[in-house]
């Protein structure tokens, strides 16, 4: 079996977890890179602000596998063309409490539930699976909620072409009934800092898949 590592940062999180990751990569290719992606944005900008405790290897692990529940979610589901029925999305919305099945069964992975869980909550309660509100939730989960949205927003899905940076970032200043406010504005001026090209870390993150 193929083992999945994080070029150069495999240390950063337990076996367990990157067999999950590996796991994930085989079923849904786009979900994989996402996580990876957001990690790799999260951590980027938790050095630049200095944010320091942010970086605890539980908090990390936890946003690397905040989309494993997309494990359980079907293949047919997440690579359709399409739109989705009420049906599918309400399946697809299921992920979040998915990961927190998968890795109940783990108890040797350290992670945080609240960035499992609550990752797709919204600022105004909006969102799911808990309708929490922002200043419910810690600044982590509404950092990775921005972090996640841009992330997804940026790649290529099956049923609707990425958008370019910038489109996103107008994206995320437009809906601010779904952002925490203050982690919208410091992440727009993150990300508009390297896009100019200033001197912010690059990518975190590699896959080089190896065998064990």
């Amino acid at each position: 079996m193929k083992k999945c590592t994080l070029h150069g940062h495999a240390h950063l999180f337990s076996y367990q977890s990157l067999q999950l990751m590996e796991l994930l990569r085989r079923h849904d290719p786009p979900s994989f890179h996402h996580s990876v992606q957001s990690t790799s944005y999260y951590i980027d900008f938790c050095l630049h602000y200095n944010l320091h405790s942010l970086l605890k290897p539980i908090i990390l692990q936890s946003v690397l596998l905040h989309d494993i529940g997309m494990l359980l979610v079907s293949k047919e589901i997440l690579q359709q063309n399409g739109p989705l029925t009420l049906s599918e999305k309400s399946e697809l919305e299921q992920h979040p409490e998915l990961g927190i099945e998968i890795l109940s069964d783990y108890p040797e992975i350290d992670f945080e539930p609240s960035l499992i869980l609550h990752h797709h909550e919204n600022s105004d309660g909006t969102g799911y699976p808990d309708h929490m509100l922002k200043e419910q939730l810690p600044f982590a989960v509404n950092l990775l909620r921005v972090i996640d949205s841009y992330s997804a927003m940026t790649m290529d899905r099956p049923y609707r072409p990425k958008r370019s940076d910038q489109a996103a970032i107008y994206e995320l200043k437009k809906d601010r009934n779904l952002y925490d406010a203050r982690c919208t504005f410091l992440f727009v001026a993150y990300m508009e800092k390297r896009l100019k090209g200033k001197k912010i870390l690059l990518h975190y993150f590699d896959y080089v898949p190896h065998q064990k």
